[in-house]
């Protein structure tokens, strides 16, 4: 079955569009009606049709005209014309088909004319190969005339041949037809009735061969009776043009010129489709390469951006570590002056108070002894020597726990007794708990741990602050110690307002730090976390159920002094 088209119908009078509307568009076809040469074009600038009927006489330019115009579109020139006319004057027809490629009477029957819309929108779907006789065209086309007149097929290639055609021969019957399938024509005459051969037939077995053909060729089909039911028969079957033997030669030749132009036409614009295809293609591959080099080079980049961040992100903690070290180095050297100056003094009194203390005791063992009132005033003495010894005995504690944590040799490798260095830190912390903060030791059954002293004691003091610092009002640590899987783990646990899940993954970044404006620059945590890398361990967050928050610090067991120390 033929497809339905889009119609671009030419014609001035309305009354003649309407006519042929009402005969177009109850067999599926779309009309757009034009009311002239220049709306005409303007129409082909929007959207090209698959056929244009048009009306030889318009009021602003004549029909062949305007098919000389539209030939010269590249865009258009392959669109198949009908030219309809009212002229029977001898030439008309001739000056019809110079740029049409039919002509018809508006006179013709409405089965005429639908069958040669039919074939027009018919041959201009048929595949065309663009490889095969397209030049030829210009230069000496090939014909094959299939009649069984040998008087008539020699009067007509003599004709044609004076036009330049080749003309070759064949008679009716299944000679002709195999010469067809296994040979390339541009064009085939068939004789419509012929002895002992269906015209008809014929030309629908040459519309089954010309589905297969690189180059199918035009059908012409000639009859020595022109009804209109034959007409519509051999258009139906397949045939491109009808035309009565009968007629003047020039009109066969007008007709063949159209057909044989409107192929050209074809070929011409998919050739130009296909060379437009390939350079799509070729640009299509083209702008691929050119994706896949800049996806090369995205990535080259981003793996540049990725190493240009580890190192930025190695050298802000490397600074981080240089100055937490360069300040615990600075406090270490400053408590070992302040420690100095103390002890000195500080051995003095308690050496002082030593004899003080001897000496008051020989005064109560005295003989003879002292009566009551001295021996009270004598041990009232005894007790404020013992007060002043436990408050020198302080001071020196303290002075010990406070060299304990920034000791000048913090950065070796060494064994240390963890519980000694928990409770010198928690006594440096005191002041922060004062009475509100209640500290629960679990410690396990070891004792002695290999690390670097100075930054694990670092590391205590950060995360015991953040957890008194969590607690408002009256709160506990809890500080656990125990072993397991070759690690030694620490759990600091408080009571506080706990960490809220949406950041808890981001509590160990530099500079990120909950505390308000001038209470912390989010270091401490991230420090802490760098130093427990160094060590092979490893620092977690965790929320328990009944609230609060667990810091829980892991440091392989029998750790080897080969590990680097933040900020070496």
């Amino acid at each position: 079955m033929d497809r339905p088209g889009r119609i671009l119908l030419v014609e001035d009078s309305q009354t003649q569009a309407l006519r042929l509307q009402l005969l177009l568009e109850p067999e599926g076809h779309q009309v757009v009606w034009a009311s002239g040469a220049e709306p005409a074009i303007a129409e082909l600038d929007r959207r090209l049709p698959d056929l244009i009927v048009l009306d030889y006489y318009l009021p602003d330019m004549r029909g062949d005209e305007l098919c000389r115009e539209i030939r010269r579109n590249v865009n258009t020139r392959h669109v198949p014309i009908l030219l309809l006319t009212i002229d029977q004057a001898e030439g008309a027809e001739q000056r019809g088909l110079s740029g049409a490629d039919d002509y018809l009477l508006k006179t013709a029957e409405a089965d005429v004319l639908l069958g040669r819309i039919r074939s027009l929108l018919r041959a201009s779907r048929s595949p065309v190969s663009i490889a095969g006789g397209g030049d030829s065209l210009f230069g000496c086309p090939r014909l094959l005339a299939i009649d069984d007149s040998p008087t008539y097929l020699l009067h007509l290639a003599g004709e044609l041949r004076g036009e330049n055609y080749r003309v070759e021969e064949a008679p009716g019957g299944p000679q002709g037809l195999e010469r067809l399938a296994r040979e390339q024509f541009d064009g085939v005459l068939v004789d419509l009735v012929m002895p002992g051969l269906d015209g008809i037939a014929v030309c629908q077995r040459i519309s089954e061969l010309r589905r297969t053909m690189e180059n199918p060729p035009v059908v012409m089909m000639l009859t020595s009776r022109e009804t209109k039911e034959d007409m519509a028969r051999g258009l139906e079957a397949g045939a491109d043009d009808f035309v009565s033997k009968s007629n003047d030669l020039a009109v066969l030749k007008a007709r063949l010129r159209a057909l044989l132009r409107r192929k050209f036409f074809q070929q011409e614009n998919r050739r130009i489709l296909e060379e437009l295809k390939n350079k799509e293609l070729e640009a299509e591959r083209a702008r691929a390469q050119a994706a896949e080099v800049r996806a090369a080079l995205a990535e080259e980049l981003a793996g540049a951006n990725r190493s240009l961040e580890e190192v930025n992100r190695r050298l802000k903690q490397a600074q981080m570590n240089l100055v937490q070290s360069e300040k615990m180095a600075s406090l270490g050297q400053l408590v070992a002056g302040i420690a100095h100056e103390i002890n000195n003094p500080l051995a003095f009194v308690l050496t002082n108070l030593f004899t003080i203390e001897r000496e008051a005791e020989r005064v109560d063992a005295a003989e003879p002894p002292l009566d009551q009132e001295r021996r009270r005033r004598v041990g009232k003495i005894r007790a404020r020597l013992g007060d002043m010894r436990e408050g020198l005995e302080r001071v020196r504690d303290l002075v010990a726990d406070l060299r304990t944590f920034s000791r000048l040799d913090a950065s070796k490798f060494k064994t240390i007794d963890i519980r000694e260095s928990i409770d010198s830190v928690l006594r440096f912390l005191q002041h922060k708990m004062a009475d509100r903060i209640a500290v629960e030791k679990r410690y396990g059954p070891r004792t002695q741990l290999d690390c670097y002293a100075g930054q694990l004691n670092q590391v205590l003091m950060n995360v015991l602050a953040n957890a008194i610092d969590a607690i408002d009002g009256a709160g506990t640590v809890t500080i656990t110690t125990g072993e397991g899987d070759g690690r030694f783990t620490i759990s600091i646990r408080d009571t506080g307002k706990g960490v809220p899940e949406e950041i808890r993954h981001r509590i160990f970044d530099p500079f990120f730090t909950t505390k308000p404006v001038g209470q912390g620059v989010g270091l401490g945590l991230a420090i802490s976390y760098s130093i427990m890398q160094t060590h092979g361990g490893s620092i977690d967050v965790l929320a328990p159920e009944d609230g609060g928050t667990e810091f829980l610090i892991q440091i392989p067991l029998g750790l080897e002094a080969s590990y680097d120390t933040p900020g070496d």
